[in-house]
């Protein structure tokens, strides 16, 4: 079993055949892919995903078309996405939950051919202007199983691999303006998963959990990396969540998961198979990471962006408040202050109607709005430090304040899950920061202020907390900031 594992670690961040039968040639009858009572090998899926591709080639799906998937996690919107990228086009997933407004932005930019829904019941989806693009009809149930010796040849339309071809489109969440469309191929994704997993260790032999969206570039990140290395990957058909991380060896998490996670397993006590998780968040509670390594499982944090096909820098969880060094493949620079990034993960350009436009400068570095530092110079591993984003600073009577500084000591109280802080007018210093917080339980500013003293200067201290209100959704990655300052601008009137 150990020669087997060693001999398909990949260390070559571009492929020369699709992925999925890059494995079925070097590992048929390893398990690729599980979902409730279903186990398919990489041969099968290879197979199947072939059989896909005809059933859309059918429908008129040819190269370079864009389908727009609007759904959930399923089994058939990851099947839909391979299928697309097998006849050389590009499936878009969409987040259901928005509103009617927010997709047909969305959808606007994108101009899709074809659109699948997998709610047609939804009211949202009857107010969505899709244009000429046509209803596309996919469904896993009209497959039959295949068995483990058939081969299936794509009909029409055949396509060859190509890594420089449009693989993805992902929205930013758009937490400080308009969302925007980045556009990626997959050899930007390959190596994104490259440099992530020539430190944070995933072989064949292990499985990780699709936990997080595919409309999002941390959940998309997770499909490639699979991909790239051969192992398994796991949807969740509406199991229980902590059991189906008992029974994962990896996943990706935000610290809110981890915490249920923690406190749902040492009451049901049952056993893990979990040994590795990729956390998201502004703050990572040392307590939790802590708890977690008691039972085996290594914590990882970093730093990272949608327009780098995810995560850039990373470092296994510590006290530090700093983000981790930067991964292959991967040049970042700190500029009076602001972060530019450049290299083989950077995107292709942001996306509008069929055309990209550049996302960088003429040395080919993106500014990414976010402020930063490393760690000083007779630091051995030259950490990266996040001070805030150039947009959300204010002043407060004559102070900077970055409130991603304040979010971050928010966040270390165990009862607060997500924290946004917001500058509010003030006629003695101008401006004064007051925070929305999604907490446990109801906590007062006298309560805060105690818990604040040692952490930050006393003009740090938000004059007033808010709880978020039910009505602003959370994506389950991070709370978008626009949606809730519109909020709080509410207040106000």
């Amino acid at each position: 079993m150990d020669n087997i594992e060693c001999k398909n670690i990949r260390t070559d961040a571009t492929f020369d055949c699709w992925p999925w039968l890059y494995w079925s040639q070097h590992n048929p009858n390893g398990i690729a892919l599980t979902y409730g009572e279903y186990v398919f090998t990489w041969h099968q899926l290879n197979s199947r995903v072939d059989e896909y591709a005809n059933q859309l080639s059918g429908q008129g799906l040819r190269q370079d078309h864009i389908v727009v998937a609007i759904s959930t996690n399923c089994p058939d919107v990851l099947w839909l996405y391979l299928a697309c990228l097998r006849l050389g086009a590009c499936c878009v997933v969409l987040d259901p939950k928005q509103g009617s407004g927010q997709l047909n932005e969305k959808l606007d930019t994108l101009a899709a051919r074809f659109i699948w829904r997998a709610d047609l019941e939804s009211d949202t989806l009857h107010e969505l202007e899709y244009g000429d693009a046509e209803q596309l009809v996919f469904t896993s149930e009209s497959v039959p199983l295949i068995s483990t010796g058939n081969k299936v040849k794509v009909q029409a339309h055949d396509t060859e691999w190509q890594g420089q071809r449009l693989a993805s489109v992902v929205f930013t969440s758009g937490s400080s303006g308009k969302a925007k469309a980045v556009a990626h191929c997959a050899n930007n994704h390959l190596h994104s998963a490259a440099g992530l997993l020539a430190v944070f260790s995933y072989t064949a032999q292990d499985s990780w959990l699709l936990s997080l969206p595919l409309f999002h570039v941390s959940g998309l990140a997770i499909v490639w990396r699979w991909l790239f290395a051969g192992g398994q990957i796991v949807l969740s058909l509406g199991e229980n969540f902590v059991e189906l991380l008992s029974q994962v060896t990896h996943a990706s998490l935000v610290p809110t998961q981890l915490r249920r996670y923690l406190n749902d397993i040492a009451i049901s006590r049952h056993p893990s198979h979990l040994k590795r998780i990729l956390l998201g968040g502004a703050v990572i509670p040392v307590v939790l990471t802590d708890k977690a390594k008691a039972l085996g499982i290594d914590c990882w944090s970093g730093y990272g962006m949608t327009e780098m096909a995810s995560t850039v820098t990373a470092k296994q969880a510590d006290s530090s408040t700093g983000v981790g060094t930067v991964l292959a493949h991967r040049d970042l620079m700190i500029d009076d202050q602001q972060i530019k990034v450049r290299g083989d993960c950077l995107g292709l350009g942001y996306y509008y109607r069929g055309s990209l436009r550049s996302m960088t400068d003429c040395h080919g570095w993106l500014t990414t709005g976010d402020l930063g530092k490393k760690a000083s110079d007779n630091c051995v591993n030259n950490e990266l430090f996040i001070l805030g984003r150039v947009d959300n600073m204010f002043i407060s009577g004559g102070e900077n304040i970055h409130p991603e500084h304040i979010e971050r000591a928010l966040l270390s109280h165990p009862l607060i899950n997500q924290a946004l802080v917001f500058p509010s007018e003030d006629s003695d210093f101008g401006q004064r920061p007051i925070a929305v917080i999604d907490s446990i339980a109801q906590l007062s500013t006298k309560e805060m202020n105690k818990f604040l003293q040692n952490k930050l200067v006393k003009f740090m201290w938000p004059i007033n907390y808010y709880q978020l209100p039910d009505s602003i959704s959370v994506s389950g990655i991070k709370l978008i900031r626009s949606s809730v300052q519109l909020w709080v601008t509410s207040l106000s009137k």
